[in-house]
């Protein structure tokens, strides 16, 4: 049996909308006023509908959306029916000619949407079913390159090791779990107080920023096999400080750099064993997507789609919950001789694993049991 929806709220008076704007939402109360604000900033022609599906929060959720946004059609599940589901409570209702997913933990740019609904309008574009964004994460970064001696434990433990991190501050704020650095570190080990990376010898991290201009005050907390100095570097300057076989804090000072924007998701891909990935995946965006390009797979943190194109394979798999059902639509929709294009002017900010964390038990088994859902 279906979840009971609720009846609509008011929505705007423009005749004839283009698109339906689609949020699904689990206890985001944080989230949805900065993506709901921006959505309203829209610069825009095409007139639009927004439609938020809650999946049975516990949270203010229901208190802000009855209060502030007056206006966003608020449809009603009784179960949490995760991305996949939440969706299709809303995606089987879109009479629009366009149904537009958007994470309530992303913040589009003002002209987004104008972006992003563009290329239907092209010439030869009847079989384009999907239009995803570029989608950026949300903070600026400052790119850091860790230079330190290496060693090798021995025994059962192969690995070229640098140092053990076990946080690090920016500004008095613990960034550690914001920290981009899969390419330098080994991964977390440990659980708790007690969590740490176990960095390579060299490699660059990328430190979300508090703000976007200079002086950061940062502070480490690390350790070694034994004493060392570890050089560490960023535009416009470099310090070396020792590390020592105990856990030791040490502070330094970044008066100027310029920070960056790093990628997300530009289009997702799919690789022979079936395990899909972001394209792009934090990359420092240095132009290397501004091309709009055809994708093998959409990202459903932001994207359009023709609504004929999605009814004829009835959306999402409700059986996926949350994890691969967009790459299982894409394949599903490339199957049936649809086309799927990455739009770089289209550009969202995203609180990436905002509201699930990642290698969380529950990632772990969606990501894996979906997986395999998508290939039978």
């Amino acid at each position: 049996m279906r979840p009971t929806r609720s009846t609509w709220s008011p929505v705007p008076s423009e005749s004839d909308p283009a698109a339906t704007v689609i949020i699904v939402n689990w206890n985001g109360e944080r989230w949805l006023r900065p993506c709901l604000d921006a959505l309203a900033r829209q610069q825009t022609a095409r007139p639009f509908l927004t439609w938020v599906v809650d999946n049975a929060s516990s949270d203010g959720s229901l208190a802000l959306l009855e209060t502030e946004y007056p206006s966003v059609r608020v449809l009603r599940n009784t179960a949490n029916l995760g991305f996949a589901g939440g969706n299709n409570t809303a995606l089987r209702e879109v009479t629009t000619s366009y149904a537009v997913l958007l994470n309530n933990d992303a913040t589009p740019e003002p002209d987004w949407l104008e972006q992003l609904l563009a290329p239907f309008d092209s010439p030869g574009t009847e079989r384009l079913a999907a239009v995803t964004s570029k989608v950026v994460f949300a903070p600026r970064f400052l790119p850091l390159q860790l230079d330190a001696p290496g060693f090798v434990p021995g025994g059962a433990d192969p690995r070229d090791l640098g140092v053990r991190i076990a946080s690090i501050v920016v500004d008095g704020e613990d960034i550690t779990s914001r920290v981009l650095w899969e390419r330098l570190t080994w991964g977390p080990e440990g659980e708790g107080a007690g969590r740490f990376f176990w960095t390579r010898p060299s490699g660059e991290m990328l430190l979300p920023l508090p703000h976007s201009t200079g002086p950061w005050e940062v502070t480490v907390r690390w350790a070694a096999e034994g004493g060392k100095d570890v050089a560490l570097s960023w535009e416009g300057g470099d310090v070396s400080l020792p590390v020592t076989g105990e856990l030791t804090e040490q502070s330094f000072t970044v008066a100027t750099a310029s920070p960056v924007d790093v990628v997300n998701n530009v289009g997702s891909i799919v690789f022979t064993a079936g395990y899909g990935a972001d394209r792009g995946y934090q990359d420092v965006d240095a132009g290397q997507y501004d091309a709009a390009a055809d994708v093998f797979a959409l990202c459903g943190c932001a994207v359009a789609f023709r609504t004929s194109a999605g009814r004829e394979l009835d959306w999402f798999d409700d059986d996926f919950f949350l994890y691969y059902e967009d790459t299982d639509l894409s394949w599903r929709l490339r199957a049936a001789g649809w086309d799927i294009r990455y739009e770089p002017k289209a550009v969202v900010r995203h609180v990436h694993s905002a509201t699930s964390v990642e290698w969380s038990p529950t990632f772990v088994f969606h990501t894996d049991r979906n997986r395999l859902l998508m290939l039978v």
